[in-house]
């Protein structure tokens, strides 16, 4: 009979991502109702919409979220521009000046607006529904 041990890290070094992850799994494990985003204070919602943007412009992120209709979906898209075509962005410069696009909805600070890489398109995710974010990092 096979031993199975359980590996963990026992370096000084923890990611931010990580440690987000492992208490996510507490929480469900304990069974919390909700995401940790909904379980959160005003300034720790803030707090990870802000880390989560932060993700966004530096480099493509696989997030994983609940749609509408109960299904998982997930979604590379990122917010550097880099990686997004000049011709999707909203607004255009004219003569120095920015020119507004009409807006079908105000934004939403609950709701975050990206461009999905493998569709094309702006598309938008709700961080209550925010299952995972996954990142590469890159020590350079």
């Amino acid at each position: 009979m096979k031993k199975k041990r359980l590996l963990t890290f026992r370096g000084m070094f923890e990611m931010e991502a990580k440690m987000w992850e492992k208490q996510e799994i507490v929480r469900l494990l304990k069974g919390a109702p909700g995401t940790q985003y909904q379980q959160a204070d005003d300034a720790n919602k803030a707090i990870i919409r802000d880390w989560v943007r932060s993700l966004l412009q530096q480099h493509p992120v696989t997030i994983v979220f609940v749609k509408a209709d109960g299904t998982d979906r997930e979604m590379r898209c990122t917010l550097n521009g880099d990686f997004i075509p000049a011709a999707a962005w909203p607004a255009a410069s004219v003569d120095g000046l920015v020119k507004e696009s009409r807006s079908r909805k105000q934004p939403d600070e609950h709701t975050m607006r990206v461009w999905d890489m493998d569709l094309g398109a702006w598309r938008s995710f709700r961080f209550e529904r925010l299952k995972k974010v996954v990142t590469e990092l890159r020590f350079d």
